[in-house]
């Protein structure tokens, strides 16, 4: 179809939203002309003219959306990169802006290809990141096909409120749509999504054999059933609270995955390191009913295993074959400040986003056994973004994977991050507090032997700092473009 938009306007609609683009590009123009970054502002001032503009800019066209507490960004990645292996145009928001000003920003980016005449199976895709409380409200105007929930954990709780009000907001988006709607089977309260939709559910999960036996006695989170009350019963558990839960009183449980995965042993090609890489990738054995693939993943770490199946199982949703999109994901790389690792002359460097107990949890976990492990600086920052309560830290599993060696800890929220790891176990000596994160992360550099990583384990205000700083310095990409 010709034409930017594919629904009927009348003139003076027409004019409104034409004028809304212009400004948001002007403003687009403008921010990064001074080196901002812009991915906000100029889609909130278009919208401020014609809010309906990211209505008319999605409708006729094929839309992912992917919410959740953690690994929404890094499950968009993923997912892109497998449309685009296999032929589909994409656009995403690659810098996480994930409310509906940033979602606007994104489109005003990619007129000329929304513009283009495209039809089939060659039609552009878009795939959103989008904030759990703004799914409840954009669902249904953005009218999309397949809609993902990565998982439920506690964050934000200033913001969200306890976790059965964020799954109530997911729910609610999800009433007033007909999509396709793609679950976590291990998560209890995200597999309680499909409750009254089972058959627009589709399920992704660890195969349990690949799971911890037993119960697990951590559970803390989502411990209680959703509809009765009643605390679950674990046979097996993969982190946090996710693994193989039963109610003992209403018999709500896992339900069986429609697509399972499990790391498996690499061959010996695949376990040598790439020139291009700090890590070596993870092997995965995914199967899809009666077919298995194994297939390799650049990104480390079991929660990145979560990500790239909520993806696969998104793209087979969509349409894409099973087994050639199975094999793309070797080309997945991190998202923006998810495992994002630069080298720094003969040191890396590596950002890893931490917002809550369990990220902080699973990215301790893979540090603490990193063999490229060198030094570790930590920013705890308490912006309306990252939200306002930091009494999540003392949630943090510190004990189990206290990091060695002499830390480095900045940010707004320094010396509360600064007291935990003191009661966890750091003596003062071992801590160096710093409010200038840049100073300090060239002191922290230069503690890790050549060969070595420095670990930046940051929240989500304190990350966007400290990379705008490091993306002038070292001649990063920036976020907003491609491949960023």
């Amino acid at each position: 179809m010709t034409g930017l938009f594919r629904s009927r306007l009348t003139i003076h609609e027409r004019a409104r939203a034409s004028l809304a683009i212009q400004v948001g590009r002007a403003l687009t123009f403008l921010l990064r002309s001074l080196g901002r970054g812009a991915t906000a502002l100029p889609g909130k001032a278009a919208l401020t003219v014609d809010p309906l503009l990211l209505k008319r800019l999605t409708a006729g066209r094929t839309v992912y959306l992917v919410t959740g507490t953690n690994g929404k960004t890094t499950t968009v990645r993923i997912l892109c990169s497998i449309l685009e292996a296999l032929g589909t145009p994409v656009i995403t928001n690659p810098s996480g802006a994930n409310l509906d000003s940033g979602l606007t920003t994104t489109l005003l980016d990619h007129l000329p290809l929304l513009r283009q005449k495209t039809t089939g199976e060659n039609d552009v895709a878009i795939v959103f990141e989008i904030d759990e409380a703004f799914f409840a409200k954009l669902a249904a105007s953005l009218g999309p096909s397949i809609c993902v929930v990565t998982n439920f954990f506690r964050d934000q709780l200033d913001r969200y409120g306890e976790l059965a009000h964020t799954r109530d907001l997911i729910a609610k988006g999800l009433d007033d749509s007909s999509a396709r709607v793609v679950l976590c089977a291990d998560d209890s309260l995200c597999a309680s999504l499909a409750r009254g939709r089972e058959d627009q559910c589709l399920y992704f999960g660890l195969d349990q054999k690949a799971m911890q036996a037993g119960p697990s006695g951590a559970v803390t989170e989502s411990a209680f059933c959703t509809f009765c009350g009643t605390r679950y019963q674990y046979q097996a558990h993969a982190y946090g609270h996710l693994g193989h839960f039963t109610c003992p009183d209403c018999g709500f449980t896992r339900p069986q995955p429609d697509l399972a995965f499990a790391p498996a042993a690499p061959s010996a090609d695949e376990t040598q390191t790439r020139p291009d890489e700090k890590s070596e990738p993870q092997t995965l054995r995914f199967q899809f009913h009666d077919e298995t693939v194994l297939a390799e993943l650049a990104i480390p770490g079991l929660h990145n295993g979560y990500n790239a199946s909520a993806a696969l199982l998104a793209a087979i949703a969509g349409g894409q074959p099973f087994a050639p999109a199975a094999e793309t994901l070797g080309q997945a790389r991190g998202a923006f400040g998810r495992m994002e690792g630069c080298a720094v002359g003969e040191r890396e460097v590596c950002l890893s986003l931490v917002k809550n107990p369990v990220g902080m949890d699973r990215a301790l976990d893979f540090v603490s056994q990193a063999k490229d492990f060198g030094s570790a600086m930590l920013l705890l920052n308490a912006n309306d973004p990252d939200g306002r309560d930091v009494s999540w830290i003392w949630d943090v599993d510190f004990e189990t994977h206290l990091l060695p060696g002499r830390l480095g800890i900045s940010g707004i929220r320094a010396a509360d991050l600064a007291l935990r790891l003191n009661y966890a176990g750091k003596t003062a000596s071992e801590l160096e507090v710093d409010s200038d994160a840049l100073a300090l992360f060239d002191r922290q550099l230069a503690l890790c032997p050549p060969g070595t990583c420095l670990y930046v384990l940051p929240n989500y205000t304190a990350m966007l700092d400290l990379r705008a700083s490091l993306a002038r310095r070292y001649q990063l990409r920036e976020f907003w473009r491609k491949g960023g």
